[in-house]
């Protein structure tokens, strides 16, 4: 009797640690942000594929105006990528980037490849991964978004909402 006694307060103990490990674990990092641009004019096809969704109201993202008027070459692509690490045992699920909306802002999505606008973004536990977060603005007002910007990284771990605030310079 002893002896079953001292293994189920070692296996308490060692459970409560496990669940304190995990609890305490559970969110991302950001390792690094860095920021890429591109003229409308370099990413035509793109700014086909959001201008027909946008007129669709299909748009996979969030939009900032009512329509994407004009041309490409009236806009730039700001792509923010983010390196996200996970370090808890648990998945982060649902990963979403939203950025501050700044003057000009026409529209943003977040995606698992810069040239991919609709896939789901999972973490999985223990793991690192790269997240885009794509920011299309009116081209009058890039000057804005080459100085400090700051994101809101939202994600679900065990189904409960988690977020932080990142901030590129």
């Amino acid at each position: 009797m002893k002896y079953a006694a001292i293994v189920m307060v070692v296996l308490v103990i060692a459970g409560a640690v496990l669940g304190i490990y995990t609890a305490a674990n559970a969110r991302i990092q950001v390792l690094s942000v860095t920021m890429s641009a591109a003229s409308g004019d370099e990413r035509q096809s793109d700014f086909a594929m959001l201008q027909q969704a946008m007129d669709h109201g299909a748009l996979i993202g969030t939009p900032y105006t009512d329509e994407l008027a004009g041309s490409s070459s009236d806009y730039s692509f700001f792509t923010y990528t983010f390196r996200l690490k996970n370090g808890g045992l648990i998945d982060a699920e649902m990963v979403e980037i939203q950025p501050v909306p700044a003057n000009g802002d026409v529209l943003c999505y977040t995606s698992l490849d810069s040239t991919q606008a609709t896939a789901e973004l999972t973490v999985k536990a223990g793991s690192e991964r790269d997240a885009w977060c794509v920011v299309l603005t009116d081209r009058q007002n890039q000057q804005e978004h080459l100085v400090t910007r700051s994101f809101r990284i939202t994600y679900y771990i065990w189904g409960v909402a988690k977020s932080t605030v990142v901030t590129y310079k």
